[in-house]
């Protein structure tokens, strides 16, 4: 399993017995799977405070691993050193259990202090205003009405980790060793380089990924296992009246208690338009592409910073489309009436739409 593979040939590397067939091996491996680069990161890391031959490796786990492995008839047929060194990476390759009490064993010993906690950033907007921002390693963001973007002072890790609640659309500078990762309430979003849009409200249920140029891979928090692939012009929607929480890297995140439903669909572009209906916004044009008044009612709330109160649910489902560039809101909600079957009233800040 190429997994295997990667295991051994990062022991083989941390140990300095990798040949340069196998240290291209596992270059090749990285750049097919940049999600395990947090992986070796980890490993070289306890390698440097727990090198081969320390004391502690003869006892406890290691020592059964070298016991069982030691019996194994699939071992490479190397020299005597080479196989020390292979017992010890399929040691350590053989259980995340191992590994996990080597770490304690560090951990509870060493007499390093532990590191500093990783400064962080947010950055968020008010209903009725965007922004731009751009992220330590260049990326691009633009940040929608009412939406946060929590990211660290600086990209040193192992991935470029964001998490986001609101709209916002990314231009993702490429960098294969250190994938780019956006957090939300319902789905993860591996990216290598790349345009995307993701839109994940808080009081929203559906929450969307509208992939423009490039790659992605989505993971849903309540399915952490099942992995999608988008493509360029693809349209993610993931529905879940019940909504789990924000996830925290490292940490799972608690199941809900109805599965999602999930869609991938085709972004939608209007004739005049060279983009996404999806990402019009960026260009500060206000859209509704077959969208129920329901959903109309809180883009414009964000859009124009007001309060939208509509009497009768019926009138909630019904569906609306339209761009709108630099209007007013009065505009905005008189181009609503006509084409549908409402009335409505604008005092201060409060629109009420009624039969």
């Amino acid at each position: 399993m190429r997994e295997d593979q990667f295991w051994l040939l990062m022991s083989l590397k941390l140990s300095g017995e990798a040949n340069a067939e196998e240290l291209a091996t596992l270059d090749r491996l990285l750049g097919d799977h940049p999600e395990w680069n947090a992986r070796l990161e980890a490993m070289g890391e306890w390698w440097t405070h727990a090198a081969p031959g320390s004391p502690r490796l003869k006892k406890g786990a290691m020592q059964r691993h070298l016991q069982r492995l030691n019996q194994s008839e699939h071992l490479p047929s190397r020299g005597p050193r080479r196989r020390r060194f292979f017992l010890f990476a399929l040691g350590i390759a053989a259980s995340l259990a191992g590994f996990s009490f080597f770490a304690y064993q560090w951990q509870s010993t060493s007499k390093k202090p532990a590191p500093a906690p990783v400064a962080t950033n947010s950055v968020s907007t008010k209903p009725g205003s965007k922004s731009k921002i751009q992220l330590p390693d260049g990326t691009q963001v633009w940040l929608n009405a009412d939406s946060r973007l929590v990211y660290s002072e600086s990209f040193t890790g192992a991935a470029r980790e964001v998490q986001l609640c609101g709209e916002a659309y990314f231009d993702v500078v490429k960098d294969h060793r250190h994938p780019f990762i956006i957090h939300t309430n319902a789905i993860n979003v591996l990216v290598l380089g790349t345009t995307l849009n993701v839109r994940s409200y808080a009081n929203e249920k559906n929450t969307e990924a509208v992939l423009i140029h490039g790659s992605v891979e989505v993971t849903l928090n309540s399915d952490p296992a099942k992995k999608i692939l988008m493509k360029p012009n693809d349209k993610l929607v993931v529905k879940n009246d019940s909504r789990p929480r924000l996830s925290t890297p490292g940490k799972p995140v608690s199941s809900t208690t109805e599965a999602p439903r999930v869609s991938l669909l085709k972004a939608h572009y209007k004739d005049k338009d060279s983009i996404a209906t999806e990402v019009l916004w960026v260009k500060n044009k206000l859209a509704f592409d077959k969208e129920s008044l329901e959903s109309v009612a809180l883009k414009m709330e964000r859009w124009f910073n007001v309060k939208v109160n509509i009497t009768e649910d019926a009138l909630k489902q019904t569906e609306y489309s339209g761009v709108f560039e630099e209007e007013a809101l009065p505009q905005v909600m008189e181009a609503l009436r006509l084409t549908g079957t409402f009335h409505y009233s604008i005092r201060r800040r409060v629109v009420t739409i009624r039969p």
